[in-house]
């Protein structure tokens, strides 16, 4: 140890150039690491969605939701399957352990459900958005100031406008909208004129399929040049649909509109959103699982300040919840209290010590060593949250001790010997505390191996506390041994 303490105190340089590069590093990663209010504490799943329509609960049960959970029950890693069968809806959540990447379990999940066989016109299986109980970084409604336009119209800016320019920004994984009129074309058929005219239901419902589609007819050469060939038949619209063929019969032909009514309709709706008892448009963002949901919330506010230029006059997007607010304030608090932990440490320092060199040495190795913890929490994916950096709050005054130790030996032993030079001084008190000081590091660290060894809940609630500890204690040791020396 002598030996090396020697080597680091006659290259005092190039120990402080590579600190100096540990600390950027550290403070890149403090401005890039995740930053939320909470640790999510949400288990680990994949949520499989297939909406059937007019289908009573039973029938989904036994026909859609059943052949998924079966095929489910055999994915590697799968914990526990529950599933909720409701008029028009099948919900199946495949609850996994907490060793495996997200992105690798949809793949697993989705390529089971592709060989699910689900009978035609019962829905289709989709996997839901990859986020987590605690997705839900902000929320708003669609207002009309000057109440010009109706919820239907609403309702179409969210769908068309809005909704796809938020989730454009990275870390959205999905905009859920609710309230307002969902538009559809409804076709309101007679069946008296059916029987009237002898045409079947199938008759017009296969007239219709076939009449609103593109296709390609390859291309046509003339006069050495090629002309693509297209037959377009998209419905543009309401008299498109009334003038579609049904039935021909010789010189006439029966249309849609000698059948049935065409006109606009909203969707058949389940419930309304209001806001002060009127009601409205509303919309929730959901963050995609591992993103910065502070950066997250950031984009958004500044995509909705260009979404709103793009709007109708009057029309405005009203914030009802931020997650950035709460988020600040957990930050605030720990900030706070860091702060006021440093100084203490500080102040404690230079009153027992007397010895503004010594006191100074101490204090540096606090951001230092914080720095190591940012690093080592960007590198294991710890965000920064309520509980993470309570971790460091109370690591606050342990990080010091080695540090303390090594320059209250170092200051005896140059006061007590004077025949030997501050070099070799300064590399015997390194040898003799270099290891008490590594094993009281190592016990305290210790103290908090419990707390890594929960699982579930608690686990995820308090092991990031604990881990940030332990970074902080190892960043204080690699300070003491390696800076505190030359310093």
């Amino acid at each position: 140890m002598k030996k090396f303490t020697d080597f680091l105190v006659r290259n005092a340089l190039l120990v402080l150039l590579l600190f100096l590069a540990l600390v950027l590093a550290g403070y890149r990663s403090f401005v890039n690491v995740p930053v939320d209010a909470f640790p999510d504490i949400t288990p680990k799943q994949v949520v499989i969605y297939t909406e059937s329509p007019g289908n009573s609960a039973e029938d989904i049960e036994k026909i859609v939701t059943y052949p998924i959970e079966s095929a489910m029950a055999g994915l590697a890693g799968v914990k526990k399957i529950v599933s909720t069968s409701m008029f028009g809806l099948s919900y199946v959540a495949i609850f996994f352990e907490e060793n495996y990447d997200i992105y690798f379990l949809r793949q697993l999940v989705a390529e089971r459900l592709s060989r699910v066989d689900i009978p035609k016109g019962w829905g289709k299986p989709v996997l839901g958005p990859n986020t987590t109980g605690l997705g839900q970084v902000f929320w708003y409604v669609l207002e009309d100031k000057d109440s010009r336009y109706d919820l239907k119209y609403l309702r179409e800016l969210q769908e068309y406008l809005v909704s796809p320019m938020l989730k454009s920004i990275e870390g959205v994984e999905e905009v859920v909208t609710w309230g307002g009129f969902e538009k559809r074309y409804q076709i309101l058929i007679d069946t008296k004129r059916l029987q009237a005219l002898e045409v079947t239901f199938s008759d017009l419902i296969d007239a219709l399929a076939a009449s609103n589609m593109t296709v390609g007819g390859q291309y046509l050469r003339q006069n050495g040049e090629r002309y693509l060939i297209r037959a377009t038949s998209l419905f543009e619209d309401l008299e498109d649909i009334e003038s579609i063929v049904v039935k021909s019969e010789g010189p006439s032909s029966v249309t849609v509109g000698d059948l049935a009514i065409v006109s606009e309709a909203a969707a058949p709706r389940f419930g309304a959103v209001s806001l002060n008892g009127s009601e409205r448009v509303f919309a929730m963002v959901l963050q995609r699982s591992g993103t910065n949901a502070a950066k997250v919330v950031e984009s958004i506010k500044e995509r909705i300040a260009q979404i709103e230029s793009a709007l109708p006059s009057g029309v405005t997007i009203r914030p009802i919840y931020d997650r950035s607010q709460i988020t600040q304030k957990a930050i605030d608090t720990m900030s706070s209290a860091l702060a006021m932990g440093a100084l203490l440490v500080a102040l404690i320092l230079f009153l027992f010590l007397f010895e503004i060199r010594s006191a100074l040495i101490v204090i540096i190795s606090l951001p230092i060593s914080l720095a190591v913890a940012f690093l080592l929490m960007e590198r294991f994916g710890i965000s920064a949250n309520l509980m993470s950096l309570s971790g460091l709050a109370i690591a606050v005054g342990m990080i010091v001790d080695a540090a303390i130790v090594l320059v209250e030996n170092s200051f005896r032993l140059m006061q007590q010997r004077r025949d030997l030079s501050k070099i070799e001084l300064i590399s015997i008190s390194v040898s003799e505390v270099a290891r008490p000081i590594i094993f009281a590091v190592l016990i305290v660290s210790a103290v908090f191996l419990p707390l890594l060894m929960l699982d579930g809940l608690a686990g995820k609630l308090y092991r990031p506390m604990a881990v940030n500890i332990v970074f902080a204690m190892a960043g204080s040791l690699i300070v003491a041994l390696f800076l505190v020396s030359v310093l």
